[in-house]
């Protein structure tokens, strides 16, 4: 006897095999047997066909049934069959990745209980955490249903509160360190907070989102009541804590860049309205900008110029409250260009002391000697970053003549005048006696005359407060006499040279304008003042020439006077030194 069938059974077994099928439905070309009862039981869609645009138009010749075809469903035969399925009393198999699907055939059918199933699902297996929606919204590719919208929105909607919750209840952020207890025991590495590392793995993957739903959800973020500046007041490892999120973390320019955006702009929303901007979180302002400055270069548009803008307002609350910072201004990788901001935000302002223009002023110099020495600034932006300050904002060189001399010795390409340029920054008197000694020996070092000049008088006077007897002072004196002198006589022939070539370059244009302006009387007039400046030129020869047969007279500057030339004022500071008839105990010797 055959055992008997329930009505569930029944209609799983018709649907399988599709016997007693009255109805053909065509989807995206696949067609389905089915049966108009259970359809219009379960489907309003079915149940209006008749009045449907797209109702039953014509009849199967293979079977004779009714033919339905719907074009363009949503959620496609996939979504379609589970649907239908759900009409035959079949339990629904739905998994993350076809649920969406399902739900769309589902609304577009009008099937009410399927789709309230299906939405009971993604709330159970997907809304439910934070980690659900991440994979979920990483991996979803729009139906071009309504759907959509309600998927996104409550996946986003859960990032958003769950990263509100993490920002709120932290107490503060650190980043994972290794460390090693004894000698010969290695401890595994020691990891941060669990509150930090659940923020840094939201935050990162969040941002790691395609970019319509990530910008959405730092929107929602940046429009909470999340005070960032705040904080960083209970812990002071945030510059660590960004390092590990924005250089380890992410695995993309885009995340970091994401990363960027959503704390900047919660920095920038919360910040006072007046000064102090920043009295408590320096860390956090600086620390965004220095990894904004170095990964602008490798972003494209439109990416780039939202990070620009926000880049432009970290610079300027940052160089408005320089000297508020907690930490040395040198301790942050800036750029050239990005520090200069920095520099003209602050110096604008007006409202410095004396006191933190020269910190400042000390730190930018440190910074121009480590970019000299990674050949990263050129000429122009070192003279500008250094001619920012006013003199009185250094009362020593000697770091600026470091990274001068690094900087000629970096760039190979660096030119006469460029080098001119560099040299011509530093202040003599405001170098200490080793590196002035050092800047005298160095060849590319362009002193001005009247600061050689300067320099043999003080050796002038400190040879005549010699004693006879001291040969080995005296020696020493004498050398560092020479070695001003030849540097003097090299700077004034350079300047010589010049001159003559301005000269030369005068005559010629006095030559063109003659032939070009031919009134009466101009072109006499200017023959006239060349025939005169000629005059003078001889005149000046003759009389150095009269000097240097005077000068090499004198058997105490013997050494000076074999190089050349030199000038009127030098040869005065030169009569000005004693006659000593001393012979020197061992034979003449340089010494450096």
């Amino acid at each position: 006897m055959a055992k008997k069938v329930g009505l569930n059974g029944w209609l799983q077994r018709v649907r399988e095999t599709g016997e007693h099928s009255d109805v053909v439905v065509r989807v995206t070309g696949e067609e389905f047997r089915l049966h108009m009862l259970p359809l219009r039981n379960e489907s309003g869609y079915f149940r209006d066909l008749p009045s449907s645009s797209n109702g039953i138009e014509q009849v199967d010749e293979k079977t004779g049934c009714k033919l339905v075809n719907i074009h363009h469903l949503p959620g496609g035969v996939e979504g379609f069959a589970i649907a239908v399925n759900m009409c035959y009393l079949i339990k629904p198999s739905f998994t993350v990745k076809n649920v969406a699907l399902v739900c769309a055939a589902a609304e577009f059918l009008a099937m009410e209980d399927v789709t309230e199933s299906a939405r009971k699902f993604m709330h159970s297996n997907i809304f439910s955490h934070w980690r659900y929606c991440v994979n979920y919204l990483q991996n979803y590719t729009r139906i071009g249903s309504p759907v959509d919208e309600y998927v996104e929105f409550r996946c986003q909607k859960v990032l958003a509160t769950a990263c509100v919750k993490c920002f709120t209840e932290i107490k503060h952020v650190s980043a994972p360190s290794a460390y090693i207890s004894g000698p010969l025991t290695a401890v595994p590495p020691k990891q941060s907070s669990s509150a930090c590392q659940t923020l840094t793995e939201l935050l990162v993957q969040v941002c790691s989102l395609p970019d319509i739903y990530a910008a959405e959800i730092i929107n929602t973020l940046v429009d909470s009541d999340v005070n960032l500046n705040l904080k960083c007041r209970q812990g002071r490892n945030v510059r660590r804590w960004l390092e590990s999120v924005i250089d380890d973390e992410c695995q993309s320019d885009k995340a970091r860049c994401y990363v960027l955006l959503c704390l900047s702009r919660m920095l920038l929303k919360n910040a006072p309205t007046k000064r102090p901007w920043m009295e408590l979180s320096s860390q956090y302002w600086c620390s965004l900008l220095e990894h904004a400055d170095q990964l602008l270069p490798l972003l494209g548009d439109p990416l780039k110029e939202r990070l620009i803008g926000v880049k432009a307002m970290l610079e300027e609350k940052i160089g408005e409250s320089l000297n508020e910072m907690d930490e040395y201004l040198r301790d942050y990788k800036f750029g050239p260009d990005t520090l200069m901001s920095l520099v003209e935000y602050y110096i604008s302002m007006g409202e410095y002391t004396e006191q933190s223009l020269e910190e400042i002023a000390g730190d930018v110099d440190r910074f121009l000697w480590f970019y000299a020495n990674e050949c990263s600034i050129s000429v122009d932006a070192f003279i500008s970053l250094v001619k920012a300050f006013p003199p009185s904002a250094r009362d020593c060189h000697d770091t600026i003549y470091g990274a001068i001399e690094k900087l000629i010795s970096t760039a190979p390409n660096c030119s006469a005048e460029e080098q001119q340029q560099l040299w011509s920054l530093i202040d003599h008197f405001k170098l200490s006696p080793s590196v002035n000694e050092r800047a005298l020996n160095n060849p590319v070092f362009l002193s001005q005359p009247e600061i050689l000049e300067s320099v043999l008088l003080h050796h002038s006077q400190e040879l005549a407060k010699v004693d006879d007897t001291d040969g080995r002072h005296l020696r020493h004196i004498m050398q560092k006499v020479i070695n001003a002198s030849l540097k003097l006589l090299e700077e004034n022939s350079r300047r010589s040279r010049e001159i003559l070539e301005l000269q030369r370059q005068y005559g010629e244009l006095l030559g063109c304008r003659s032939q070009m302006l031919n009134p009466e009387g101009i072109v006499d007039l200017l023959g006239k003042q060349h025939h005169s400046n000629l005059s003078q030129n001889s005149s000046l020869q003759r009389e150095s020439e009269t000097e240097e047969s005077e000068i090499s007279d004198s058997p105490s500057l013997a050494t000076v006077s074999s190089t050349g030339a030199t000038s009127n004022r030098s040869s005065s500071h030169m009569a000005m030194l004693p006659r000593r008839n001393v012979e020197p105990p061992y034979p003449y010797q340089t010494i450096s």
